[in-house]
């Protein structure tokens, strides 16, 4: 059985909210977070920590074949490049809205590739939940993603549950599509006393090139988190009230017409 180690709930923003530079963009998330705190203090045991804080700042590309098989099986291959510390990340991600489907792939990499696995509960508006196993390893900058044979070199247990594994497919980065991220943390707020539980919100940024100021899409999150999964009933009502109360209070911040960042890239055209 794997722990959902953690929550997280996610809503997309209207992106044309946040353009601007360094200092707009400060003064932008500011508004935000003070918005959000006179929604959520009904809902929360306290809230606090309002200024934004500048979190990580990655080049990120989705990798997929011609006809988007990996997509169609529920995969997702993400590869992410931290440009502080110049480390490549791979990323298998498998999403279910079964959680024995989802905990039931194997997702460890190969010997020699340091393992970060995680299983998480993804909610989406309205309350849209998707359990998500996902693996999570530095790889060399020299290291092939040219083909699935490639991925499943990385993930030998890619191939589990499918009749037929194409591994000679050729990878493709989906829509053409280079994401500059920025993630900005944000405000917290306590939705257990003892022990302590905090729910952490931030922002997700994706710009089409380091220097833009003009976001192509925002997202917003909380999550909280315990690697022995007890959550109880009252700290998850909190979060849910604090979620509902979210989505209806805070007006034309929110993208009535949104979808998630990895449908975005999907719909990009090359």
């Amino acid at each position: 059985m794997q722990i959902v180690g953690s929550r997280e709930y996610k809503i997309i923003l209207r992106a044309s909210k946040f353009r601007g530079d360094e200092p707009k963009l400060r003064e932008t998330a500011g508004a935000l977070w003070g918005d959000l705190v006179s929604i959520i203090v009904p809902h929360a045991v306290s809230v606090s920590g309002t200024e934004d804080v500048e979190h990580k700042r990655r080049q990120v590309r989705f990798l997929d074949t011609q006809d988007n098989w990996l997509r169609s099986h529920d995969y997702v291959v993400r590869e992410r490049v931290d440009l502080e510390l110049n480390e490549r990340q791979v990323t298998l991600k498998f999403r279910h809205p079964d959680r024995y489907i989802s905990q039931g792939r194997d997702m460890l990499p190969a010997e020699g590739f340091k393992p970060d696995l995680k299983f998480e509960e993804d909610i989406k508006p309205e309350f849209l939940k998707l359990y998500s196993f996902s693996s999570n390893t530095i790889v060399p900058p020299d290291t092939k993603l040219a083909t699935l044979a490639d991925v499943k070199a990385i993930y030998p247990g890619l191939p589990q549950a499918v009749d037929e594994f194409p591994e000679a497919a050729k990878l493709h980065v989906v829509g053409g599509f280079t994401a500059y991220e920025r993630v900005v943390k944000g405000t917290s707020f306590k939705i257990r006393k003892d022990p302590e539980v905090l729910a952490v919100c931030c922002l997700t940024l994706w710009y089409a090139g380091k220097t833009d100021d003009k976001p192509l899409i925002v997202e917003f999150s909380f999550k909280y988190e315990d690697p022995e999964e007890g959550y109880t009933a009252k700290m998850a009502h909190r979060a849910y009230d604090a979620y509902m109360a979210i989505q209806s209070g805070l007006g034309d911040w929110v993208d009535a017409k949104s979808t998630t960042k990895t449908a975005y890239v999907y719909l990009q055209k090359k």
